[in-house]
């Protein structure tokens, strides 16, 4: 009895034994398990760090090549508009003078030109139109010229029997300082002149200081290559 009571004591001992064994194995496995699980995390913690500084390079590659290509058709427009825009080879433009679409343009009133209703110059007129002739031979000296008359839409009444309407007072007074010009050194060779009439006024002709802006002569030097 005592023999098989110890034989029974030893299996059991035997028994735990393996069972120690057993759990202590299983916590090594789980603490194993639980390192590679938090190795695998940190892995995943940084892998999402990457990719998220991998799309922040991303957008800033993006918005420096849109930078860059911005730049790069701003610089071809200009490049293109350059090159569709002729070069202007004119002076700047003389004192009194504003540059235009046609040229340079100096506007003398009608007012300050001749008298009412008719194309004689007056010695204000002659004063001024001086000062013009030696502008064009000082600044546009070889440049074409035109001359412009224009009126305002009242009809001839004073002077009827010299004038057949407006276009025609326009005409004889453009013509007048064309004459002028030509006297003053300016070579007849270069001087166009042209009737406008009423036809182009600045003002609507609703009053007299309207009517007045309207009455002028214009001097256009035109432009060469602009």
């Amino acid at each position: 009895m005592k023999l098989a009571q110890a034989g029974m004591i030893a299996i059991t001992v035997a028994m735990l034994l393996s069972a120690l064994g057993c759990a202590q194995k299983e916590k090594q496995e789980i603490q194993a398990l639980t390192a590679e699980k938090q190795d695998l995390m940190n892995q995943n913690r940084d892998l999402q760090s990457q990719l998220a500084a991998a799309k922040t390079r991303e957008t800033e590659l993006l918005a420096q090549r849109d930078s860059k290509q911005a730049e790069l058709d701003a610089a071809l427009a200009r490049v293109k508009d350059s090159e569709a825009k002729p070069v202007s080879t004119a002076p700047p433009p003389a004192p009194g003078w504003e540059r235009g679409p046609l040229g340079d343009m100096v506007t003398v009133g009608s007012d300050i030109l001749f008298d009412s209703g008719k194309a004689t110059l007056t010695a204000s007129g002659r004063s001024a139109l001086d000062k013009i002739a030696a502008d064009i031979k000082k600044t546009y000296a070889g440049m074409p010229i035109r001359v412009y008359g224009h009126t305002d839409n009242e009809p001839i009444q004073k002077t009827r029997k010299l004038w057949q309407d407006n276009l025609d007072l326009s005409a004889n007074r453009a013509m007048s300082v064309t004459r002028y010009l030509i006297s003053r050194g300016v070579s007849d060779k270069l001087v166009e002149t042209v009737a406008m009439g009423e036809h182009h006024p600045l003002a609507s002709n609703a009053s007299k200081a309207q009517r007045s802006k309207n009455r002028r002569v214009e001097i256009i030097v035109a432009h060469k290559g602009g």
